[in-house]
């Protein structure tokens, strides 16, 4: 997911130290940082709504091919990493593959 953050819109080098500044800039700057982190907020909430509604990990089981599973669901073992890729449907892979 890519962010619509946008950090370009806010000005680094304001305000300048030792120079009377342009109280816009203090408000515009608040103005786009503020937006920025509203922007922020619904990106993270969006992204937790995704990890809680994640399909569950089942450590230690025994899977077949056909055991019962949803889609997205993960299984793993002592050698083993199960995949459920559709309803009741499971690939596996060895641990040591990814050593």
């Amino acid at each position: 997911m890519a962010s619509n953050i946008n950090p370009t819109n806010i000005n680094i080098l304001y305000p300048v130290a030792g120079q009377d500044n342009d109280t816009q800039g203090f408000r515009t700057n608040f103005s786009n940082i503020l937006s920025n982190f509203s922007v922020a907020k619904t990106e993270i909430t969006a992204l937790q709504a995704v990890v809680d509604n994640a399909p569950s990990i089942v450590a230690a089981v025994p899977v077949g091919p056909t055991s019962p599973g949803t889609a997205g669901q993960i299984a793993y073992n002592a050698s083993h990493l199960y995949v459920c890729i559709a309803e009741n449907t499971w690939r596996r892979t060895g641990l040591s593959t990814w050593s």
